[in-house]
């Protein structure tokens, strides 16, 4: 009888110690799940400094980065005495090199910022042609890649005697192809710039 309960606490205890062990298995296999699913972000978001007034603010790349995207923050925005906007946003685009983005803004001041990821993972940057004025400059992507994203740098900007703004941005879209981006001036001058991958 003695050896049977010993046979059987011998038993459970192999159970007890088979089921911890599983467990322990289940719970590292658990961890090594989770931590294989959590995305690891690389990505830096870089915020420029603030321009002088109708300067262009650089938010430019750790080394090793370059540009995924980007965008701007006007700090200052140039109004008529009636309160009513005068300004213009002349650039909104990744830097040529692709190490950063700009922004620049006709009378205001103004922030840029970059969302920056490892240069291995970065798309390229398309300089399209300065268009002419009414007409589109088109930013081609390489063969082989297709547009993420884009911006504009506006070569001329009307504006009237007093300085207020008489141009408008009228396109800065991909191209309908989705092999580059294009931009257009509602009267200036632009040039497209396009990140492709």
């Amino acid at each position: 009888m003695r050896k049977h309960r010993l046979a059987a606490c011998v038993a459970a205890a192999g159970l007890v110690g088979a089921s911890a062990v599983a467990v322990g298995a289940l719970s590292t296999t658990s961890a090594q799940a989770t931590a294989k699913a959590a995305p690891v972000s690389r990505a830096q978001t870089v915020v420029g400094p603030t321009s002088e007034s109708g300067g262009p603010s650089e938010a430019r790349c750790p080394e090793g980065m370059r540009v995924l995207n980007g965008g701007y923050n006007a700090v200052s925005f140039s109004q008529s005495n009636g309160g009513e906007p005068y300004d213009g946003i002349q650039a909104n685009a990744p830097l040529a090199d692709g190490k950063g983005w700009f922004a620049d803004l006709m009378t205001g001041r103004v922030q840029a910022r970059a969302v920056c990821v490892p240069q291995a993972e970065a798309p390229q940057v398309a300089v399209g042609p300065t268009s002419g004025e009414h007409v589109d400059s088109d930013a081609r992507c390489p063969d082989g890649t297709s547009v993420i994203g884009g911006g504009y740098y506006a070569q001329s900007w009307y504006k009237n005697g007093w300085g207020e703004s008489q141009d408008e941005v009228t396109a800065s879209a991909p191209i309908w192809d989705g092999k580059g981006w294009y931009a257009r001036l509602f009267a200036g001058t632009v040039q497209a710039r396009a990140l492709c991958s």
